[in-house]
């Protein structure tokens, strides 16, 4: 079919075709592939097959089956899964481990089957379990599998030993045949199994593809000729070997391999066999022939290796071959020979580009030479030497002799030995500190870097470095070191000079020494760690405060002092810190530069100053004081000095401490402290007055005030706040009672305060609290004094029950024709002429509870509950209802009454109920001209009791017992249910004879009604709440219908009382509350707040979750999983990851962790349940904190930053860009450094090495060399270089660390600039006539200014001899090292 598509639409609909069976398969289509058949194996032997799966979901590890099918059976044999999966058959084989399963990965196995029985063979299928998704794909897999008999035969027949001597020829042979029907080849090898062998050598093997190779140490004899095999006929194999050695003897045998080729073209080993063996033995020929290895034990790596083989007792002509092997276990192998006629060949493989020789002295002497000794040189090496004497038949036969001895190579590194020492490693700072470095180990050339590692600091600095060619490169300030180098006979010692030690030369040091022969180095070795200790002086400073407490007034000025009364040096400086309490109110730096602290503000920093007296006196002002400047005041002083490389550094720090306490100026004012009591009606208004007695004139003061209002049995809040510059807020603790609010001030020191339309919520204490404030000359107000008022207590008055409805009973009794009835509801007083009613009629039987009819709400809306009649409402006044009920049949006899309640709308726009009363009753009896004669029904009268938890279902039955089942009847039955306390039931749901269902109450979402048969009514009532606790019952009407086609109530009844008391659950929600401490960096990636529920207080309760950040202005919502299932992160910036792994574990991981991060968490649990189909919060509960450190690792990443600038001509070929790395963040991490030409237009990229190892070059055609010779260090040279690349250069370096698999970037730094000047031949003459220029105008201008010197010489030379001996005691001093000439001067003190 294939063929035909292709034929018809060719190329493109294959392709198509193709891609979409690709497209099919990657779309999660399963698939098992099994290894192809048919296979054919032999019975006996192992068999191996491989079975994998791909395009599945769910976990990584997939299971596997393995089953045999056989002519309609199917016969388990091994499952991944299931260890009872196998069939009695295979059970034993598996348990002896004779059938095993081998895991490759997780969706690939390997089947294995030690021995083959003839039952093994069938179909093998080879099936996958599905583990989640759509079932979509192949879930097995099927291979045939064929075992065939072993027909494998191989023998040898021959004597089973010979007897042979050095250089006599040895021919055996060995018969191979099979007998298989399937097409296979066979391979067969010799084998030789020595003395001395540990296990078989192969000497030759013909392989299965008629190819012939010689086994390891035989290579040279197969090449000369010396080895063989041959085919003989169908089944015979020869092997040849003209000339034996004394190495051959041993037991001879061959081995046999059957091969078959599989559907999938590889060949597979079905069969093999083992021939009996031959013991071959080997004469060794009685010669004078003597060897005697000569050679050293060891030698250097790099030195030249001699190995020498005397020979004594020869007559004949010589011939040597050098071996060597490197292990004591392994094969020797060819060096190099040389024949008897001179020659030297057979160059061994590894030695064919090494200088390797072999000399033959006339005394019998060989020599092996090696010219550059290497590690891999090490081991035995043997000397073969053969005498050649002509025989009569004019062949050469050789006489072998052969020696062996070991030899080691030396490393150049396992000599060298690097050691640190010095006799000053603790000194105080400016003393000298002397280290020395002793290299001991070969001559050899040695390169040196002197590296140091600050003390705190994980990174090593390159102090200075000298290559093994000499040259030398100080990265540090060779002003501060000194060095010293001596070559000595047995080591070479690097003496490392600190002239003046400072604080910033104290850590570690060490000397890293590269040792290199011939320009290749050898060996690197590092010396151990050297901790230096620099140590700080002893601070002498000692502080003084002139007094402990200082007390003033507002408005003046206070002035705090602090003296240093002695110091360490006279150059000593000093840092000042003045604090308020725990905060920083301000501080001096060492060059007296004052910056404010937290404590200072916005307004206090205008109102202080630091002055420095007396050099060593440093005093605090506080202008214009106020109360809240008291405190305790803490002068912090610390002494400074300078070390020899001018860097600052702090000894001691001490503090004095001076307690200020301002007092407020004597003030007159006072509050009415009489308590009062303050009766209102509901609604009325609330009138408080608060007033300052003694104000005065003074036309500077004001006051501020603030009302507070203590509620019943609740707590204190402040209602409205006045300041004394005029401002009035509201406080939001109750929008609705500011809305009620009005404060005026009529004049200065009365505040009234008036709430409007009061509710019982108003009453309470109420008070209020002044403030005095002064206005000083400078503009500024300042607090003067305080005070509050007595208490107002209020009590708000309910509006009194007045309600009376018309009690009078009525009694009528009406026939059919009549066209109703109707039910008055008079109002003969009411409480409020604001209030509203709401009137609800019912209707009952005598021993019955009634039913509500009809109900009229307050709002004006109209509610009927029979479906069946139309009931008629009127209101002919104000105080006066009527309920009209037409078209009476006889199901409307009962007693008939209203139920009014009397509303009134409060200030707070809620509604309360004054009172309810219930009019007299009304009994109607309906009489009609067929009255019920015959009752064919009853119903089950006994009450019932349910207790039931909250939100759990509960179920309600009502069952009629018909005597005489009569098609024409039907029925009509409502379900009523009552509150504990209420007269009146409510409707919850009504069918009517006719088939229709109507639900009455707002739960019918939780109603289920059913009727399973005729007789029976089912009602379900789910999510179960406290407010369905009451009483239920079902009342059923009977109804027929008559030959007019008509529908006439024939009778009536009710059930028995079920009464429900619905539970409220208890409360056992519980969350872990264990505190835990998180210490963390900020190289991680992440940390997690797990919230777990311990327990719960009901099985179907759910939960929302809440987690927070505790700041001081209250938690920080950060994330919340809440009880309808979604999802909200209220940090939108912040990368948070939600996890729930269990019911009742959930997790919250904060990703991209920052130093903000820091702070303590915690989660919030709410239990929710679904109640009467709204959610019911049952309780909360909190977990415990979470405290998260975040460490901030400051970035050490430095790059080399020294500026150069190279002068090139067209003549070099390349110049070099180096980027050295001094420090590092992490020892660990990375780094990925970019090379930039600078450019106007910004820096052109030239090449990237990339932290992932890959490299990048920005410009193709330029050709760049990228190098790294050492981790922290890093090149690019720019091949054949041209007038373009004139510019400058530099490298950017950026530093990263694998965290949580994932790659951070730690720091960024970039190198000095590199200064390229390419000067060609042209630039060259150019610059000739520039200078000639120049020399022209300059040589005539210094003529002019040395006559100008000489005069000024000769006028000075008149001066006296006094001031002569004055210029030269001022050059002494200058330059005091340089000895005075005698006489001159006399000796002064100069400091």
């Amino acid at each position: 079919m294939v063929d035909f598509w292709c034929q018809k639409w060719k190329l493109p609909l294959l392709l198509c075709l193709t891609g979409l069976l690709q497209w099919d398969l990657c779309s999660g289509q399963i698939q098992v592939q099994i290894q192809k058949g048919p296979l054919y194996r032999m019975k006996g032997y192992p068999i191996s097959i491989s079975c994998n799966v791909t395009g599945f979901t769910g976990p990584s590890k997939q299971d596997f089956e393995f089953i045999l099918k056989k002519q309609n059976m199917e016969l388990n044999m091994i499952s991944t899964s299931d260890p009872n999966f196998a069939y009695g058959m295979f059970s034993d084989r598996i348990r002896k481990k004779e059938i095993y399963i081998e895991r490759l990965s997780g969706s690939s196995v390997i089947l294995w089957i030690k021995a083959l029985q003839e039952n093994d063979a069938g179909d093998l299928l080879c099936a996958t379990l599905h583990t989640g998704g759509e079932y979509f794909g192949d879930y097995g897999a099927e291979s045939k599998l064929n075992v065939i008999a072993d027909t494998l035969e191989a023998s040898y027949s021959a004597s089973p030993s010979q007897s042979l001597s050095e250089g006599d020829p040895l021919q055996l042979e060995c018969q191979v045949s099979s007998q298989t029907c399937q097409h296979s080849h066979l391979s067969v090898t010799w084998f030789l199994h020595g003395e001395d062998d540990e296990n078989p050598r192969p000497i030759i093997t013909l392989d299965k593809d008629l190819t012939v190779k010689p086994g390891a140490g035989f290579e040279d004899r197969y090449r000369a000729g010396l080895i063989s095999m041959d085919k003989v006929e169908d089944t015979t194999y020869r092997l040849k070997m003209p000339q034996v050695q004394q190495s051959d003897q041993g037991k001879f045998f061959c081995k046999a391999i059957e091969w078959i080729q599989d559907p999938d073209r590889s060949w597979t080993q079905i069969a093999h066999k083992t021939t009996k063996a031959c013991d071959v033995e080997i004469k060794r020929i009685e010669s004078n022939l003597a060897v005697v290895m000569l050679m050293n034990d060891a030698v250097t790596e790099g030195d030249a290796l001699h190995v020498s083989c005397s020979v004594s007792g020869f007559k004949g002509p010589l011939s040597v071959s050098w071996q060597h092997k490197k292990a004591l276990r392994a094969f020797f192998s060819d060096v190099v020979s040389l024949t008897h006629e001179g020659v030297m060949k057979d160059v061994g493989a590894r030695y064919q580009s090494r200088n390797v020789q072999t000399f033959h002295s006339p005394a019998g002497s060989f020599t092996l030479q090696l010219g550059v000794s290497s590690i891999s040189d090490s081991g035995e090496y043997k000397c073969i030497v053969s005498e050649w004497t002509v025989q009569s038949n004019g062949e050469m036969k050789a006489i072998t002799q052969s020696q062996q001895k070991a030899i080691t190579v030396k490393s150049v590194e396992s000599l060298m030995a690097v050691s640190l020492t010095s006799r000053t490693t603790i000194v105080p700072i400016d003393s000298p500190v002397q280290l020395l470095c002793r290299v001991r180990g070969p001559k050899v050339s040695l390169a040196l870097r002197w590296m140091f590692q600050p003390h705190n600091s994980a990174a090593q600095i390159n102090i200075v470095s000298i290559s093994h060619t000499g040259e030398m490169e100080w990265r540090a300030d060779q002003r501060n070191y000194q060095l010293n180098i001596q070559a000595q006979p047995g080591d070479t010692r690097f003496t490392l000079m600190v002239p003046r030690a400072s604080k910033q030369q104290e850590g570690q040091y060490q000397c890293q020494v590269d040792a290199y022969q011939k320009d290749v180095q050898k060996a690197f070795k590092n010396s151990n760690l050297l901790a230096v200790i620099v140590n700080k002086p002893d601070s002498k400073m000692s502080l003084l405060s002139p007094t402990s407490r200082l007390e003033t007034t507002v408005d003046t000025d206070a002035k705090l002092e602090c003296s240093v009364m002695k110091t360490t040096t006279n150059t000593s400086r000093f840092t000042v810190t003045w604090m308020f309490g725990s905060q920083v109110l301000l501080t001096m730096d060492l060059d007296a530069v004052v910056k404010f602290g937290p404590a200072a503000g916005l307004e206090m920093d205008q109102r202080i100053r630091l002055e420095i007296r007396q050099k060593q006196n440093f005093q605090l002002t506080i202008q214009q004081v106020r109360t809240s400047d008291s405190g305790q005041y803490h002068c912090e002083v610390e002494e400074w000095l300078q070390d020899p490389l001018g860097d600052w550094y702090s000894l001691k720090k001490m503090s004095v401490s001076t307690e200020l306490v301002v007092k407020e100026k004597a003030s007159y004012f006072k509050m009415n402290k009489a308590d009062t009591q303050l009766k209102v009606e509901e609604g009325k208004q609330v009138k408080l007055k608060c007033s300052v007695e003694g104000i005065g004139s003074d036309p500077t003061l004001r006051y501020s005030l603030t009302w507070m209002f203590n509620q019943y049995q609740s707590t204190t809040s402040a209602l409205l706040t006045y300041s004394h510059d005029g401002l009035l807020k509201y406080k939001s603790f109750d929008s609705e009672l500011v809305g009620r609010l009005h404060f005026s001030t009529p004049e200065v020191g009365v505040f009234n305060l008036t709430i409007h339309r009061s509710i019982q919520e108003d009453r309470g204490h109420y008070y209020c609290e002044v403030q005095q404030y002064q206005l000083d000359c400078k503009g500024q107000w300042s607090r003067k004094a305080r005070d509050k008022s007595g208490f107002t207590n209020v009590t708000v008055q309910l509006i009194e029950n007045k309600l009376q409805v018309n009690k009078e009973e009525k009694s009528l009794t009406i026939t059919n024709l009549q066209a109703g009835f109707t039910i008055d509801c008079v109002i003969k007083s009411r409480s409020s002429d604001k209030s509203l009613f709401e009137v609800t009629w019912s209707r009952g039987l005598i021993n019955e509870r009634p039913v509500i009819i009809f109900n009229a709400s307050r709002d004006g809306t109209l509610h009927s509950a029979i479906d069946d009649k139309e009931l008629v409402f009127g209101r002919p006044s104000a105080m006066r209802y009527k309920l009209t009920v037409p078209n009476v049949n006889p199901t409307d006899t009962g007693l008939y009454h209203c139920q009014v309640v009397e509303w009134i709308q409060t200030a707070a726009n809620k509604w309360r109920s004054i009172g309810q009363d219930m009019s007299g009753k009304i009994s109607v009896h309906v009489d009609t001209e067929e009255q019920q004669k015959n009752f064919s029904f009853t119903m089950d009268k006994k009450d019932n009791n349910l207790d039931i938890k909250e939100g759990e279902q509960f179920d309600l039955e009502c069952s009629l017992n018909i005597e005489k089942d009569d098609p024409t009847h039907h029925y009509s039955l409502r379900w009523v249910f009552n509150r504990p306390g209420s007269t009146s039931g409510i409707p919850l749901l009504s069918y009517s004879h006719d088939g229709r269902l109507q639900y009455h109450s707002g739960n019918q979402d939780r109603l289920r009604f059913s009727r399973p048969n005729s007789d029976t009514f089912h009602l379900a009532v789910l999510n179960s709440d406290k407010a369905d606790s009451g009483s239920y019952q079902c009342r059923v009407e009977q109804y027929q219908h008559d030959c007019n086609g008509q529908w006439k109530p024939m009778a009536r009844a009710q059930s028995g009382t079920t009464t429900v008391t619905v539970r409220s659950i208890e409360r056992k929600l519980r969350v872990q509350k264990d505190n835990q401490m998180l210490n963390i960096t900020n190289h991680q990636t992440s940390f997690t707040i797990d919230c777990v529920i311990d327990s719960q207080s009901s099985d179907t309760s759910v939960f929302e979750v809440t987690w927070f950040k505790v700041q001081e202005e209250g938690p920080l919502t950060m994330f919340s999983a809440r009880h309808d299932g979604t999802l909200h992160s209220a940090i939108p910036d912040k990368n948070l990851l939600f996890g729930r792994p269990l019911a009742t574990h959930y997790k919250l991981t904060v990703l991209q962790i920052s130093p903000t991060d820091m702070g303590q968490y915690y989660c919030q649990v709410e239990e929710w349940l679904l109640t009467s189909n709204t959610w019911k919060k049952l309780a909360s509960d909190k977990s415990g904190e979470l405290s998260i450190y975040v460490h901030t690792e400051e970035s050490k990443l430095h790059v080399q930053k020294n500026n150069r600038m190279i002068n090139i001509t067209n003549d070099q070929t390349s110049f070099t860009i180096d980027c050295v790395i001094d420090s590092q963040s992490s020892d660990a991490s990375v780094f990925e450094v970019t090379w930039f030409k600078v450019q106007e237009d910004g820096p052109l990229t030239m090449f990237s090495a990339r932290h992932d190892g890959t490299l990048h070059s920005a410009i193709p055609d330029k050709n760049l060399l990228f190098g790294r010779p050492l981790a922290t260090h890093y090149k690019l040279t720019v091949l054949q270089i041209s007038p373009t690349d004139i510019g400058q250069y530099y490298c950017q370096v950026e530093e990263w660390l694998l965290t949580a698999n994932t790659w951070k970037k730690l720091a960024s730094d970039k190198s000095g600039e590199l200064s390229i000047y390419v000067h060609t031949e042209g630039d060259s003459e150019k610059q000739t006539d520039p200078l000639g220029t120049a020399l022209g105008v300059t040589i005539p201008l210094i003529c002019f200014l040395v006559l100008v010197i000489i005069l000024l010489l000769i006028k000075d030379h008149k001066r006296n001899s006094e001031l002569k001996k004055k210029k030269e005691c001022l050059w002494a001093e200058n330059n005091p090292l340089t000895p005075l000439p005698e006489g001159t001067c006399v000796a002064e003190d100069h400091s």
